[in-house]
């Protein structure tokens, strides 16, 4: 049924809903009636159903030319191996019925009455459910604009059923007829419309040269596509989060005075750099997009403008970028630039391209060559560019990437750059970041840090070497001349819910921008972290406080910043119990000082984190952040451990112990005033 858009009800989960609002298929059965224009086409699709940045859906010729398939991403409920597959004879004539059915861990494929190909996946099956989208024509919309993506030929119908459907009845499934089972969806584009005639999806839209003639869906096998739009519009008071996708790698600048987070744009095609800005980290106010796909479908610049750096340097400001396109013949990846003189406007530099020299770094099509972070040596004096390459020793086979190494470039000028050998004890993770602070110097990347002596390393891994993780990916900081501010992103969970962000789940590519964090040096070649000033100071309205008579214990109004001071005897843990539902289900945060750990838990699941310093003999400090389903908690403004949480509501918070326990400050604080974010 159609779920209109509306704010939650308290007991609800933290974001706003739109249809479809599905139940996960587990099993489904897509069904498109169909007549390719040609056979020459790679990789199209007549009917993707999408979840995120994962999909199921009916593809030709992308892995054998002529020959239909199961898509999915990465090929991960994909059979490979087609050499069996029969090769698609017909053009131009009656429409074909090309139906997947999926049950389990089982895929069906068939032509008509025809078995195409039945097998076991090699991955556990996707479950699309609400906020889940339908595509015809193209295979999924991180293909959007890339060459072998697009269908060419017409769609009669397209139906997805709510079940693994059997042969007798596939056999009553027929075009234009209503009889065998009810679809849960339905496009016939009969009366010249997008409209699912179901009910459960919005009305898709039509994308490029898409249109629909004589009760037909005509796709051109470039840019023409239907769509229907993704339902979930997420609610928080003061998590920054763009109006359509999702806030991916963020590249943080200061400024004068002006806090700028350059970002990439998740889950809307093809990937651009977006651009906000911020006197005080907590109002944040959106500026022109930096960087867009504008290259020719196989240059550097026509596929997704990924991670890079930002930097300023005689007047000019500079942004180094990973140029992405799986349709570029001669690499995946290669380093591009753009300059600006106010930061807003950008110009590309076309004659700039940095690939890796194939002696220190692999050379080849598929390899590791992105994100590069620019940064001024002043010990070398010269410019460095850290990367994420590909070992040449391990470079893998021809559609892999091999193992990765923390690649190394230098310049004299900003324009000619000399490939250099690795960093000693880099992490060869994305995102990197360098910088230094009292002496020590740190290399970020991905989730982890590494610490040396100077900005070459040697690189060492301390005891304790995240930031925050595994809630928060692709940090990286600016320096406001006092500060070291770093941000990144929280993952969203598919399906929304706690038990779909399990362990490391199956997430997202972005979500929210978390809240900005203070980093310092700990010691022991360590990050503290703790949250921004700013933030906390936003959060300055008392609205709860434990009982004197029961200082342990506190309803959970609202949302907002949870205080907990307390003390406890050697030996014994510290628990901060939120979300308290009083039978069980609760979200628990949990201070070992004596094994030196923190470990943040779920009713589904729970993450650890280990070599923390916490002194027992003085009291532990807990300071715990709840904004719809971001939950983001800091132990004595040191450590923080971090997730996106969706199933409680409410409740209570409770402190406890396994031993003696004194609580000497329990209380909630909310935002005063209006809140940053606003309302959707």
């Amino acid at each position: 049924m159609l779920a209109s858009l509306q704010t939650p009800a308290p007991g609800q989960a933290p974001y706003v809903r739109a249809y479809p609002d599905l139940r996960p298929l587990a099993d489904k059965t897509l069904v498109a009636w169909v007549t390719p224009a040609n056979l020459t086409q790679r990789g199209g699709s007549v009917l993707t159903l999408e979840c995120s940045e994962s999909f199921d859906g009916i593809v030709l010729g992308e892995l054998k030319p002529g020959a239909w398939m199961a898509g999915s991403e990465l090929f991960r409920r994909t059979q490979t191996d087609q050499a069996t597959y029969p090769v698609e004879q017909e053009v131009g004539k009656a429409p074909i019925r090309m139906a997947a059915v999926y049950k389990g861990d089982h895929v069906t494929l068939y032509r008509n009455e025809q078995v195409v190909a039945s097998y076991r996946m090699a991955n556990p099956p996707l479950k699309p459910g609400s906020g889940s989208h339908v595509l015809i024509g193209l295979r999924h919309r991180a293909r959007q604009g890339q060459p072998d993506s697009a269908f060419a030929g017409t769609v009669d119908e397209a139906r997805v059923y709510a079940s693994a459907l059997s042969p007798d009845e596939l056999a009553q499934v027929a075009l234009g007829k209503p009889g065998g089972p009810k679809p849960l969806a339905r496009w016939t584009f009969e009366d010249g419309s997008c409209r699912d005639a179901e009910g459960a999806f919005p009305p898709g839209a039509l994308h490029g040269g898409a249109k629909i003639s004589g009760g037909k869906l005509v796709l051109n096998g470039k840019d023409a596509y239907m769509a229907t739009p993704a339902g979930r519009v997420w609610q928080t008071a003061f998590h920054y989060r763009p109006k359509a996708g999702n806030f991916a790698d963020p590249i943080p600048f200061y400024w004068k005075g002006e806090y700028h987070v350059f970002y990439l744009q998740g889950d809307v095609g093809l990937v651009p750099w977006q651009h906000i800005v911020s006197k005080d980290l907590v109002h944040w106010r959106e500026l022109p997009t930096a960087l867009v796909s504008d290259g020719a479908p196989d240059s550097p610049d026509g596929g997704h403008m990924f991670t890079g750096s930002v930097m300023e340097h005689a007047g000019t400001f500079h942004i180094f970028y990973t140029g992405h396109n799986p349709g570029n013949p001669a690499a995946l990846e290669v380093v591009r630039h753009a300059t600006s003189k106010d930061l807003i406007r950008w110009k590309k530099e076309p004659g700039f391209t940095v690939g890796p020299d194939g002696v220190q770094y692999a050379r080849k099509r598929f390899r590791n060559w992105r994100d590069p972070f620019v940064v001024w040596n002043p010990v070398a004096r010269k410019w460095w560019m850290i990367v994420i390459a590909t070992d040449p020793k391990d470079p893998g086979g021809e559609n892999e990437f091999g193992r990765a190494v923390q690649g190394l470039l230098s310049s004299d000028d900003l324009v000619t750059w000399k490939a250099e050998p690795p960093l000693p004890g880099g992490l060869g993770e994305e995102c990197p970041d360098l910088f230094e602070i009292g002496g020590t110097w740190y290399l970020l990347g991905g989730g982890r840090y590494v610490s040396g002596p100077a900005p070459g390393g040697p690189f060492k891994t301390p005891a304790h070497a995240y930031i925050d993780f595994p809630g928060v990916y692709a940090g990286k900081r600016m320096f406001d001349g006092n500060r070291h501010i770093w941000v990144g992103w929280m993952w969203d969970g598919p399906n929304q819910t706690d038990e779909a962000v399990a362990g490391q789940g199956v997430l997202s590519w972005g979500g929210f921008m978390c809240m900005p964090r203070e980093i310092t040096p700990g010691g022991n070649g360590e990050l503290f972290c703790r949250p921004a000033a700013e933030i906390v100071a936003l959060h300055s309205r008392p609205v709860a406080q434990a009982d004197p008579a029961k200082p342990a214990e506190m309803a959970l109004t609202s949302d907002g910043m949870v205080e907990c001071v307390a003390r406890v005897e050697p030996g014994a843990d510290l628990t901060l119990t939120l979300r308290d539902q009083g039978d069980g289900r609760a979200y628990r945060l949990t201070v070992e000082p004596g094994k030196g750990r923190i470990t943040l838990a779920t009713p589904t699941s729970e993450w650890h984190r280990d070599g923390c310093r916490i002194d027992a003999t003085r009291p532990i400090g807990l300071r715990v952040f709840l904004d719809g389903s971001v939950l983001e908690c800091f132990v004595n403004d040191a450590y923080a451990i971090s997730r996106r949480v969706y199933d409680l509501e409410g409740g209570k918070v409770r402190v406890q112990s396994s031993g003696k326990l004194t609580v000497e400050t329990l209380r909630l604080m909310g935002i005063a005033g209006a809140p940053p974010m606003g309302t959707p």
